[in-house]
């Protein structure tokens, strides 16, 4: 039988006149991905790679603009120190690539060659299969049989570990990136308020996952790095459990977890309900939540190290006594991001840490207590590095609320 498909899901290039007139949807200005492809080249000539090989998916969204609900399928940007990258994805993306990207063409990949022998191929065609290629050797999206499929098609290449190459860059976020977070944050409120208007007693979990998923997609959000996270009663003292239909009851704690998406870019956030009023025990996880947080924020300032913030941190939560599951992170960066999950990699406050705040830097504050299988608080902001401070994004009141 003989079926008949497109031309683009045979590999190779292709146009943008496959789009047919279709307008594109670029999330950046040509210049801005300009300035973010000459600063990577500057981190590979410093760290002596003469092409970078990124398949991150978030760093191949930051680069080239790829953005796709499918992005871990072999998806890469080919970066030389000289000359224009080249986009690879699998073929049957090349059309949300098209119309994503700021590139005037992307590759597919063709079935019968496999990506790895085709990024060898374009490589060696460019004169770039001698030297030294950096991977993405520890991110998503590298596994080690590709890694090791690439290695075996590139027998002359030095190929050395490229993780850090991007992150060096995206680390603090331009004035479009921050206004994308600025309008991520506006619609998380509106899911978190939503949310904490729809909990009461008689209702379940899913009944306030369902109003606030609802109203942050009415108010504008994409489809979400992750979906709301509502957990309840002695639930809420679980690590990473969520809604599961289960009925909200008098002197239940009620956590809750959004992160709307605009333009793949995440600004989340968590607050905490009681169902009528707190238990001592709530109450005083909720206060050592919130003046840990509260000390955070106060101490988040360019130049200021993460150690010396976490330690501000540690303050708060010390008051809630011993005894706690608290995962020891106080912050990390978040930025463009896809499923499972919105943190972009490039920065974490805890302990120990001695990166430098600086100006741009943006962070999710996720602050939460629980006593394993009995209760739970979480309070959380993303926030913003100023020129001379920390600015709070996320905006509902920070405090406990009570239904």
């Amino acid at each position: 039988m003989v079926v008949s498909v497109h031309g683009s899901l045979a590999g190779g290039p292709v146009g943008l006149e496959s789009l047919a007139g279709l307008p594109q949807e670029l999330a950046f200005s040509v210049e801005e991905y300009g300035k973010r492809i000459e600063a990577v080249r500057k981190a590979m000539r410093e760290a002596d790679v003469d092409v970078l090989v990124a398949q991150h998916p978030p760093n191949v969204y930051y680069l080239a603009g790829h953005q796709s609900f499918a992005m871990y399928n072999g998806e890469c940007v080919i970066l030389p120190l000289e000359g224009q990258p080249i986009l690879v994805v699998h073929p049957p993306e090349i059309g949300t690539a098209l119309l994503h990207t700021w590139l005037g063409q992307v590759h597919g990949y063709p079935g019968g060659l496999g990506r790895e022998r085709y990024l060898a191929r374009l490589l060696a065609e460019h004169g770039l299969d001698r030297s030294r290629v950096g991977v993405e050797q520890s991110l998503p999206g590298m596994t080690p049989d590709s890694l090791a499929m690439l290695r075996e098609a590139l027998p002359h290449a030095d190929l050395v570990d490229g993780s850090r190459l991007v992150s060096t860059v995206k680390i603090t976020k331009s004035n479009q990136e921050i206004e994308y977070l600025r309008q991520a944050a506006r619609i998380t409120d509106a899911g978190i308020l939503a949310a904490i208007e729809a909990a009461g007693e008689g209702k379940t979990d899913n009944d306030v996952a369902a109003t606030g998923n609802r109203a942050m997609f009415e108010a504008g959000s994409e489809y979400m790095c992750l979906s709301p996270i509502v957990t309840s009663g002695r639930r809420s003292g679980i690590l990473h459990s969520t809604h599961k239909r289960v009925p909200l009851s008098g002197g239940d704690s009620l956590c809750m977890e959004f992160g709307a998406c605009v333009q793949r870019y995440t600004a989340p956030m968590m607050r905490t309900i009681s169902i009528g009023e707190p238990a001592p025990g709530v109450a005083r996880l909720a206060n050592a939540c919130l003046a840990a947080l509260d000390n955070i924020i106060s101490a988040m300032r360019p130049g200021v190290t993460a150690d010396e913030v976490a330690r501000a941190g540690w303050q708060g939560i010390d008051q809630a006594g011993p005894g706690l599951v608290f995962h020891g992170v106080f912050a990390y960066a978040v930025g463009a991001g896809f499923p499972p999950s919105w943190g972009d990699g490039t920065a974490a406050i805890m302990l120990g840490n001695q990166t430098r705040l600086q100006p741009g830097m943006v962070f999710h504050h996720p602050v939460a207590l629980r006593r394993l299988g009995e209760c739970g608080t979480m309070f959380s902001e993303t926030t913003l590095i100023t020129a001379d401070g920390c600015e709070a994004l996320t905006s509902v009141a920070r405090k406990l609320f009570v239904k």
